[in-house]
Order: structure tokens, then sequence, then C-alpha cells
């Protein structure tokens, strides 16, 4: 209860005085200060994925049966990544904006648009906000969040996958056959390797091994320190899902319908898995699960050393996000206008909840909120009922 009031606390704080009202339509308007309580930052969800590993997997357990206590409608579709940072929830729009709301209240708290009013991902890390942009002639930005004014921009290129943050570097796949690094301070580039192909599939990182995947059906494994190439895998057809690492291995589906577990160390391929059609969605792991969706509605769980499929569930449609491991439960959502809740030990349908348009936004956690969107612009919050009661003050 005293960990849960000081969490509390802290978001009051952090909303009553450090997110100041947006001046102007200009990303450089917004601005935040970190939170006061540190302990805050370990339950953010800062980057698609959440860890550099990319697993979806968090220890937080939210269980149905789920509220959904507050809706907010956008200037457009939100795009399939969103943000939580103490206490706030930041997303960005195909329109070329972004908003921060009050995850507990659903109040918007900034808006603005981002550089070149073109679509753009977002990460977290430290106070600094970074949007890696579809187009534009500065691609990658760095934000201060505290003053609210950018650090640096750069040309990197057409970006259409999300940014990687892991230690003092910023990661990129970009359009234009490139895989580089850059600098966190100072956004110098450090290193570009050139690939054969544009590249839709985000990279992922773990033991300085960078692994992501391209549009001619490889997958790349880089060295992170020196950008040179460590292996390469070949599959069927183009990659374009995020690789997930864990428990040694890179997990990852393609076009070819096909689910491949591959060694970390140098590729080999551990098993693999079809699926019957194209996989265009990432996977979610716990180390000792992994679980995808496919573009004719089956959600798989397999056993991650082996590969043994231990349930499927279908849905009504292609599965339209990343899962979200939370601890015993996993979300996701669907094409058919709904968020799903099962049971990761048996694949049991525990709770589902029809949006307003398509689900393409990955579901994400923070505290006793799932958090999620419809790309008919809207976004939702859910908590279970009787934990609200005990967050009030």
């Amino acid at each position: 209860m005293l960990t849960r009031l000081r969490s509390r606390i802290g978001q009051v704080i952090f909303f009553s005085v450090i997110l100041l009202p947006l001046l102007s339509g200009a990303c450089r308007k917004v601005a935040i200060r970190p939170a006061i309580d540190e302990n805050l930052e370990l339950r953010n969800w800062p980057q698609f994925g959440l860890t550099p590993e990319r697993t979806n997997f968090t220890a937080t357990r939210v269980a149905p049966p789920l509220k959904n206590v507050w809706i907010y409608k956008t200037s457009s579709a939100v795009s399939p990544t969103m943000l939580a940072v103490n206490g706030a929830l930041i997303f960005t729009t195909l329109d070329g904006r972004f908003e921060i709301l009050d995850i507990a209240t659903g109040e918007r708290r900034g808006r603005g648009k981002c550089e070149g009013q073109y679509e753009a991902a977002a990460a977290y890390r430290r106070g600094f906000l970074f949007f890696a942009s579809r187009y534009g002639q500065e691609t990658l930005v760095k934000y201060d969040l505290l003053s609210g004014k950018p650090l640096w921009k750069i040309d990197a290129g057409d970006i259409a996958s999300e940014p990687l943050i892991a230690g003092d570097a910023v990661y990129v796949a970009a359009l234009y056959h490139r895989i580089e690094k850059y600098d966190f301070e100072s956004g110098e580039r450090i290193w570009s390797f050139k690939s054969e192909d544009q590249h839709r599939s985000s990279p992922a990182l773990k033991d300085d091994v960078l692994v992501a995947g391209c549009d001619n059906g490889v997958i790349y494994a880089l060295n992170a320190q020196t950008g040179k190439l460590t292996w390469k895998v070949e599959t069927g057809a183009s990659v374009v899902a995020t690789p997930v690492i864990s428990a040694g291995k890179v997990f990852v589906g393609s076009n070819d319908s096909t689910f491949y577990a591959l060694q970390l160390a140098d590729g080999a391929a551990a098993w693999t898995f079809l699926a019957q059609t194209p996989i265009f969605q990432s996977a979610a792991s716990d180390g000792r699960n992994v679980l995808f969706g496919a573009s004719d509605g089956q959600f798989y769980c397999l056993d991650a050393e082996t590969g043994r499929e231990r349930w499927r569930f279908r849905a009504g449609s292609a599965i339209g996000t990343a899962p979200l491991i939370a601890d015993d439960l996993v979300y996701f959502g669907s094409l058919d206008r709904r968020y799903y809740c099962l049971d990761l030990e048996s694949g049991a349908l525990l709770w589902s909840f029809e949006t307003r348009g398509r689900v393409r936004t990955a579901p994400i956690i923070w505290e006793n909120y799932i958090l999620g969107a419809s790309e008919d612009r809207f976004v939702y919050a859910f908590a279970p009922a009787d934990s609200l009661a005990g967050l009030a003050l």
C-alpha cells in the first residue's frame, strides 16, 4: 500500500507541476521533467518491446475482468507503439502529431507536431524523447523533455521502423538500406552498415549482438560496437517483424509463413515452425514460452526451447499487434476490432474488448492499467475495477 501511495503521489506531482501546457503546435513547446520518484522509471514502458531485447514481457500482472476506464479521441490513427512514462501516456499519430495523456484520467496534458509533420515512431530514456520519422530531411530527433527543446536533428534516411535505445547509443534500421548507430548524447553517427534492401524490421540487442530483419528476407546480426557483420540467415520472404531475443535465441517470423528460432551466438537454426500464412507481427517471450500471431488470425504459443506447439487460439481476423506477456497472462490485438487476454498456460480466453476500429497498436502496461488504441482514432485505458478504489487519494 505504501509503494502504491508513493506512486500515486509521484503521479500527482508529475502532472500538477511538470507537464506544462502547450503554447503552439511544435514539439519543442512541450516540457516534461523527470519523475521525482525514481521507482516510477522502473515501471515505464519506454520503447517498442519494453527492453532492448524487445521481449514484450513484464512480471507486472493486470488481470481481468477489466473495466474500460476512459476513451480518448485523437486527430488520426495511433502509431503501432505507445510509451508509458512516469504516469503519462505518449503516442504519435499518423498525421505527424504526438499527444501526452494522464494515464489515470485520460486527460490531455500536451500535444504537438513532430518534425516535418510526418509520421514518426518514438522512444524514451532518461528524460529525453526520440522521434524517428518515415519521411523528411531530419528524420531522427532528440528532444530534451525538461526544456522542451530539440537537442539535435539528423538526416538518418526514411525510417519505417522503431528506434532502439540501449546504453549510450540509439540504433535505427532505415529504408535506404542502412542499419546505423548514433551517440545518445551528441547524435554523432558511430557506424553505418550497408544492407542489400530496405528495413521495416526494428533492431533488437543483447550481449553486443544487434539483430534486424530486411525486406530481402535476410536476418542480419551485427557487432553492436563495430557495426561489422557477425552472421546472417536467409529466409524465404521479407522479414518485417522485429526480432525478439530471449533464452539465448533470436525469435522472428517471416513472410514465408515460417517462425524462426536462431542461436544468438552464430545464427544456427535451433528450430523452425510453419504457421501456414505470413507473419507480419513481432513475438513476445518470457524465456520459457514464445508467442506470436499470424495473418490468418491464428495466435500461437510455442515452447521456446523446442518449438513444440503448446496451444493456439483463433481470433476473428489477422493478428494486428505484438503480444504483451504480463506475468501469466497474454494480451494482443486483432484486426477484428478486439483486444484479447488469454491464460498463458492454457490459452483459455479470459477477456476481450471490442474497440471502434481495427487494432494495430500493441497493448502496453503501466501500473494497474492496460493501454491500447484502435485505428479509428480512439485510445483506451483498462483497469481492474477493484484496483481503482485503492489508487484514490
